[in-house]
C-alpha cells in the first residue's frame, strides 16, 4: 500500500509565486527573502517589522542634548521673530511651539520619547524667555506665560510623539 502524500511548500504572503520555508518570528506567515527583515529577535514580515517610535527604548543621552540643542537654537530664533511681531497672538505662538518640537524630532534623528518632548517644552522656555531679556523684557512678563504654556505644551506633544 502506498501512501501518496504530497509536500507542498507554503508561498510568500507578499510574492505568491515564490515558494518558502521561511516563517515570520511574530505572526507566523510563510516570507521569501525579498520581503524578510532581520530583526534582534529573528526575520519578520514587514509589517510585524514595523515598530512604533516610542517602541524603540529611551533614546541616549547625547540623542537627547543633541536634540535639546537645536530645540534651543530654533526657539532663540523663533522668540527673537516672535518678540518683533506685533500682534503676536496664540496662533502665532502655537506655530512656534510646532516648529521647535518639529526640529528637536529631526535632531533626535525622527524619533519620539517623552524625554525628547521635555527637551523641547525646556527649549521653548530658555529659548523665549532667553529672547525676551535680551530685547529688555522681563523673563516672567505676564504676556509670556501663556506663550510658554502654548508653545512649550505643543513642542512637549510633538517631540514625545503624541501627535
Amino acid at each position: 500500500m502506498t501512501t501518496d502524500r504530497t509536500d507542498v511548500t507554503p508561498t510568500c504572503v507578499n510574492h505568491p509565486g515564490v515558494e518558502t520555508r521561511l516563517t515570520c518570528s511574530s505572526c507566523g506567515d510563510p516570507i521569501c527573502p525579498r520581503c524578510m527583515v532581520t530583526t534582534a529577535v529573528g526575520q519578520k514580515c514587514p509589517s510585524c517589522a514595523r515598530q512604533s517610535r516610542q517602541a524603540k527604548g529611551t533614546p541616549p543621552a547625547a540623542l537627547v542634548a543633541r536634540a535639546f540643542g537645536a530645540g534651543l537654537v530654533a526657539a532663540v530664533l523663533g522668540g527673537y521673530l516672535l518678540l518683533h511681531v506685533p500682534f503676536a497672538g496664540l496662533l502665532l505662538t502655537a506655530a512656534y511651539g510646532f516648529l521647535v518640537g518639529v526640529v528637536v524630532r529631526w535632531a533626535a534623528r525622527r524619533r519620539t520619547h517623552a524625554y525628547l518632548g521635555w527637551a523641547a517644552a525646556a527649549a521653548v522656555v530658555l529659548g523665549l524667555g532667553g529672547a525676551a531679556v535680551l530685547l529688555g523684557a522681563p523673563f516672567l512678563a505676564p504676556g509670556l506665560l501663556l506663550s510658554y504654556l502654548v508653545g512649550g505644551g505643543l513642542a512637549f506633544v510633538k517631540a514625545s510623539g503624541v501627535w
